[in-house]
């Protein structure tokens, strides 16, 4: 049982956080197939390891911050101006190449739909503040930390002169669907592809 009669302290996060790397991972479910290039565990969880230990890439601990109850990392996030997303998506690529080489290629031209939906995917505006991802530990859900690192994220934006804040939501989870909507995040459009069907979701901050 996590107590949290401390407060929630949200962080910078480090590049060495295992939880860290293994949380923004878990945020992207399927999609992380396609970027790893594998659907293999232990080359899934040890590319993902490597963008969040390195830099410039999407994923980096660059980009994000960890919610610790009582020093234990419980939640992450990442965010980032949709810009500064743009402009990182080329890096990410090369990072991803570079760590997977032919089996990153062999895997995209056996799963070219998978590929294409990545590549066209246009998730913000570039007037937003971007959500790229959210998780946290399952034994913390119900303690509120998915709220309190949104509500971070927000002042992040709120900081950076931005007054709208976006994200992106697969259709067939409910649950997360139901938190961003109840805290002021509404549907500004769908984003349909072969491979996935996602809600794109804004709030006004201000």
């Amino acid at each position: 049982m996590i107590s949290v009669e401390n407060a929630t302290t949200i962080l910078k996060a480090d590049a060495r956080s295992v939880i860290g790397a293994r949380l923004n991972q878990m945020a992207l479910e399927y999609m992380a197939y396609t970027l790893a290039g594998s659907e293999k565990k232990s080359v899934v969880s040890g590319t993902f390891r490597k963008l969040w230990k390195g830099s410039e890439n999407r994923f980096s601990h660059q980009y994000a911050f960890e919610a610790r109850v009582n020093g234990q990392t419980l939640g992450i996030i990442t965010c980032y101006p949709v810009r500064v997303l743009r402009r990182l998506a080329w890096p990410t690529f090369e990072q991803l190449l570079a760590y997977r080489k032919w089996g990153l290629i062999g895997y995209s031209l056996r799963h070219v739909t998978s590929l294409y939906s990545m590549i066209t995917l246009k998730e913000g505006e570039d007037d937003e503040f971007h959500i790229g991802t959210i998780a946290s530990l399952p034994k913390s859900r119900g303690l509120g930390i998915g709220s309190r690192l949104l509500a971070f994220a927000e002042k992040q934006a709120i900081l950076q002169g931005f007054i709208k804040c976006s994200l992106t939501v697969k259709k067939e989870n409910e649950l997360a669907f139901k938190l961003y909507n109840r805290i002021g995040y509404q549907i500004a459009g769908e984003i349909n592809k072969p491979a996935f069907s996602l809600y794109r979701m804004v709030k006004v901050l201000v």
